[in-house]
C-alpha cells in the first residue's frame, strides 16, 4: 500500500450520521409481540445501507467486487472515503497487515480522526490460488459545534474460489460484520443516541465479473437500540437475489432493496 493522502471529513461525518439517523422517521410501528418502537421499516433501510456502504467499500477498505484480487495502492476516491484504488492477482503466501490513523483539529470545537486495520492473507491448495481472508476494522471519531460521533465497523471474511487458480472465479463467502455508533448531540435535553449491528453470512456466492454481485446465499443479524425517537431489539434474516437486491424479513415483514443504491425496490 502505497498513499494516504487527507480524507474528507464532512463525507466521513456524514456516513457517519447516516447509521444513526434514519431512526428518526419510526413512525408506523408494525411490530409484533415485540416492544420495540421504531419501526421494522427503518431498521431494514438501515440493513441495506451497512450492507451497501461496509461490503463494497465505501466505508472501511476492503471491496468484495475486486474478487480474488490483492490491494496495491489505498488513496481516496472522488466520493472522499478511504478505498483501494487498484489491484493485483496475489501470489501464494502474499500477506498485508497493515494500519492507517488520521487526525484533524479543524477548529477548537471541531475535531475528526480515523483509525483503519485492515489484513489480507492468500490460501492455496498446491500452487493455485484458492481463496482469502480478510479482516477489516474502522473507527470513527467526531466532534462538532452540535455532535459528537462515534462510529465502529468491522468484518472478518473468508473466500474461497470456486475455480481455484482463476482470478475472475465465483467466490464462496461466509464470516460476520458488525457496526457500532454512537451519536450525541451536545444540548444537554437531547437523549444519546446508540445503535449496534451485528451480521453473519452464510455461503454468500460472488460474481467478480459483475461487480460484486451477491447471487445467492443468506444471512442473519441482531440489532439493538435507543434514542430521541425511541427503541428496537431485533433479529431479522437477509437472502440475497442476485441482481444487487437483498431481502429481509424482519418480524415477518419483508423489504426488498437494491444494493447498488440503498433504495428499497
Amino acid at each position: 500500500m502505497k498513499q494516504y493522502p487527507k480524507l474528507s471529513f464532512l463525507l466521513l461525518a456524514c456516513i457517519a450520521i447516516g447509521y444513526s439517523a434514519c431512526i428518526k422517521s419510526a413512525n408506523n410501528n408494525n411490530n409484533k409481540n415485540n416492544s420495540s418502537t421504531v419501526s421494522t421499516k427503518v431498521v431494514s433501510s438501515t440493513v441495506a445501507m451497512n450492507l451497501k456502504q461496509i461490503l463494497y467499500g465505501e466505508y472501511g477498505s476492503f471491496n468484495i467486487a475486486d474478487g480474488a484480487n490483492m490491494p496495491d495502492d489505498m488513496n481516496q476516491s472522488h466520493k472522499g472515503h478511504l478505498k483501494v484504488q487498484s489491484t493485483h492477482a496475489p501470489d501464494c503466501g502474499f500477506k498485508i497487515d497493515t494500519a492507517f490513523q488520521f487526525a484533524l483539529d479543524l477548529s477548537d470545537t471541531a475535531k475528526f480522526s480515523i483509525w483503519n486495520k485492515i489484513k489480507y492473507n492468500v490460501q492455496c491448495t498446491g500452487s493455485s490460488l484458492s481463496g482469502i481472508s480478510v479482516y477489516d476494522s474502522l473507527y470513527v471519531s467526531i466532534t462538532s459545534n452540535d455532535y459528537i460521533v462515534l462510529t465502529k465497523s468491522g468484518e472478518t471474511l473468508n473466500m474461497k474460489l470456486l475455480t481455484p487458480g482463476n482470478k475472475d472465479s465465483q467466490l464462496s463467502m461466509t464470516g460476520s460484520m458488525n457496526v457500532y455508533t454512537n451519536l450525541q448531540a451536545k444540548a444537554t435535553a437531547s437523549k444519546t443516541t446508540i445503535s449496534s449491528y451485528n451480521y453473519s453470512f452464510n455461503s454468500l456466492i460472488i460474481d467478480p465479473t459483475k461487480e460484486g454481485d451477491i447471487i445467492s446465499g443468506s444471512a442473519s443479524f441482531a440489532t439493538k437500540g435507543s434514542g430521541a425517537d425511541g427503541t428496537w431489539d431485533y433479529k431479522g434474516t437477509i437472502q440475497f437475489l442476485g441482481n444487487h437486491q437483498v431481502k429481509i424479513v424482519i418480524n415477518g415483514s419483508t423489504y426488498t432493496y437494491d444494493l447498488q443504491t440503498g433504495l428499497a425496490v
